[in-house]
Protein backbone atom coordinates (compact mmCIF):
# COMPACT_ATOMS: atom_id res chain seq x y z
CA UNK A 1 0.00 0.00 0.00
CA UNK A 2 1.24 3.37 -0.88
CA UNK A 3 1.43 6.63 1.14
CA UNK A 4 1.14 9.65 0.14
CA UNK A 5 4.29 12.26 1.89
CA UNK A 6 4.82 15.89 1.87
CA UNK A 7 8.52 16.77 0.33
CA UNK A 8 8.77 20.26 0.23
CA UNK A 9 6.74 23.83 -1.43
CA UNK A 10 7.00 24.32 -5.02
CA UNK A 11 8.76 27.10 -4.56
CA UNK A 12 12.03 24.78 -3.48
CA UNK A 13 12.66 24.11 -6.54
CA UNK A 14 12.17 27.67 -8.23
CA UNK A 15 15.70 27.94 -9.37
CA UNK A 16 17.12 24.61 -9.56
CA UNK A 17 16.19 21.70 -12.13
CA UNK A 18 16.58 18.83 -9.23
CA UNK A 19 17.43 18.79 -5.46
CA UNK A 20 17.50 16.10 -2.76
CA UNK A 21 15.69 15.19 -0.39
CA UNK A 22 15.33 12.14 2.59
CA UNK A 23 11.67 11.09 2.97
CA UNK A 24 10.81 8.56 5.51
CA UNK A 25 14.41 7.24 4.93
CA UNK A 26 14.36 7.07 1.34
CA UNK A 27 16.64 9.67 -0.50
CA UNK A 28 15.19 10.83 -4.02
CA UNK A 29 16.00 13.01 -6.17
CA UNK A 30 13.43 15.59 -7.05
CA UNK A 31 13.32 17.31 -10.13
CA UNK A 32 11.27 20.24 -12.43
CA UNK A 33 11.02 18.90 -15.70
CA UNK A 34 9.05 21.04 -18.40
CA UNK A 35 5.93 19.55 -18.08
CA UNK A 36 6.32 18.54 -14.11
CA UNK A 37 7.65 17.13 -11.33
CA UNK A 38 9.47 13.93 -11.08
CA UNK A 39 11.06 11.48 -8.30
CA UNK A 40 13.76 8.73 -8.62
CA UNK A 41 15.83 7.36 -5.92
CA UNK A 42 18.86 8.70 -5.63
CA UNK A 43 21.32 5.75 -5.34
CA UNK A 44 23.05 4.75 -8.63
CA UNK A 45 21.50 1.21 -9.53
CA UNK A 46 25.97 0.37 -10.54
CA UNK A 47 26.70 0.71 -7.12
CA UNK A 48 24.55 1.83 -5.15
CA UNK A 49 26.29 5.63 -5.10
CA UNK A 50 24.52 8.75 -4.42
CA UNK A 51 23.52 10.72 -7.24
CA UNK A 52 22.63 13.79 -5.17
CA UNK A 53 25.76 15.20 -7.15
CA UNK A 54 24.89 14.27 -10.67
CA UNK A 55 24.44 16.84 -12.92
CA UNK A 56 21.02 17.81 -14.50
CA UNK A 57 20.61 18.61 -17.94
CA UNK A 58 16.87 19.54 -19.02
CA UNK A 59 15.92 15.39 -18.16
CA UNK A 60 18.37 13.64 -17.66
CA UNK A 61 21.22 12.83 -14.40
CA UNK A 62 24.62 12.33 -15.09
CA UNK A 63 26.18 9.99 -12.31
CA UNK A 64 28.62 11.68 -11.03
CA UNK A 65 30.93 8.25 -10.18
CA UNK A 66 30.67 6.49 -13.42
CA UNK A 67 28.96 8.45 -15.63
CA UNK A 68 25.52 6.33 -16.57
CA UNK A 69 23.40 8.51 -16.80
CA UNK A 70 19.14 8.60 -16.81
CA UNK A 71 15.62 9.59 -17.60
CA UNK A 72 14.20 11.74 -14.58
CA UNK A 73 10.94 11.27 -15.89
CA UNK A 74 10.46 7.47 -16.23
CA UNK A 75 13.76 6.08 -14.25
CA UNK A 76 15.40 4.58 -18.02
CA UNK A 77 18.69 3.85 -17.97
CA UNK A 78 20.16 6.20 -21.39
CA UNK A 79 23.89 5.26 -21.01
CA UNK A 80 25.49 2.65 -18.62
CA UNK A 81 29.28 3.29 -17.10
CA UNK A 82 30.69 6.01 -19.33
CA UNK A 83 33.21 6.98 -17.39
CA UNK A 84 35.05 7.79 -14.14
CA UNK A 85 35.52 11.26 -12.69
CA UNK A 86 34.46 12.49 -15.97
CA UNK A 87 36.58 11.24 -17.98
CA UNK A 88 34.85 8.80 -20.79
CA UNK A 89 36.47 5.41 -21.54
CA UNK A 90 36.39 3.35 -24.49
CA UNK A 91 33.61 0.73 -24.94
CA UNK A 92 36.10 -2.24 -23.55
CA UNK A 93 36.77 -0.62 -20.45
CA UNK A 94 33.39 0.66 -20.10
CA UNK A 95 32.53 -2.88 -19.87
CA UNK A 96 34.87 -3.62 -17.42
CA UNK A 97 33.85 -1.00 -15.33
CA UNK A 98 30.72 -2.09 -15.43
CA UNK A 99 31.60 -5.34 -13.68
CA UNK A 100 29.12 -7.49 -15.31
CA UNK A 101 26.03 -5.84 -13.98
CA UNK A 102 23.70 -4.83 -16.86
CA UNK A 103 22.21 -1.57 -17.02
CA UNK A 104 19.15 -1.08 -14.90
CA UNK A 105 16.14 2.02 -14.06
CA UNK A 106 16.36 4.33 -11.83
CA UNK A 107 13.39 3.53 -8.56
CA UNK A 108 10.55 6.25 -9.51
CA UNK A 109 8.17 7.72 -7.22
CA UNK A 110 5.29 9.02 -8.55
CA UNK A 111 4.62 12.79 -7.57
CA UNK A 112 1.21 15.41 -7.29
CA UNK A 113 1.05 18.79 -6.47
CA UNK A 114 -1.27 20.36 -4.34
CA UNK A 115 -1.86 24.05 -2.86
CA UNK A 116 2.29 24.80 -3.63
CA UNK A 117 3.24 21.52 -2.04
CA UNK A 118 4.76 18.70 -3.72
CA UNK A 119 4.43 15.20 -2.83
CA UNK A 120 5.15 11.84 -3.20
CA UNK A 121 3.78 8.01 -3.21
CA UNK A 122 6.25 5.52 -1.16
Amino acid sequence: MSKRVFVTEVSALSTLPAKAFTVEGVSIILARVQDGFYAVTSKCPHLGLPLSAGKVDGKVITCPFHGSQFDLCSGENLDWVRGVGGLKLPEWSRRLLAMGKKPEALQTYPVSVADGKIYIEL
